[in-house]
């Protein structure tokens, strides 16, 4: 079965009539996406320093074994 390759939804239509009409949406959502999700790469050092500042997890949160050494 072969695909009509000429069929457009409505959709379709409705976003190239949107663009065609504003323009300017082209440019907001390259720069709303630079916002979220194109970042500079990540400064090693500075990631090893806020690993070496947390303080260490104990294994189970809700129970202190120190308390019990009294």
């Amino acid at each position: 079965m072969a695909l009509d390759r000429k069929f457009v939804s409505e959709v379709d239509t409705f976003i190239n009539n949107l663009l065609q009409k504003k323009p300017q949406i082209k440019d907001t959502q390259k720069q709303l996406r630079s916002t979220w999700w194109d970042k500079d790469f990540i400064d090693n050092e500075e990631q090893q320093t806020y690993k070496d500042s947390q303080a260490p997890k104990h294994g189970y949160a809700y129970f202190d074994y120190s308390s019990d050494a009294k």
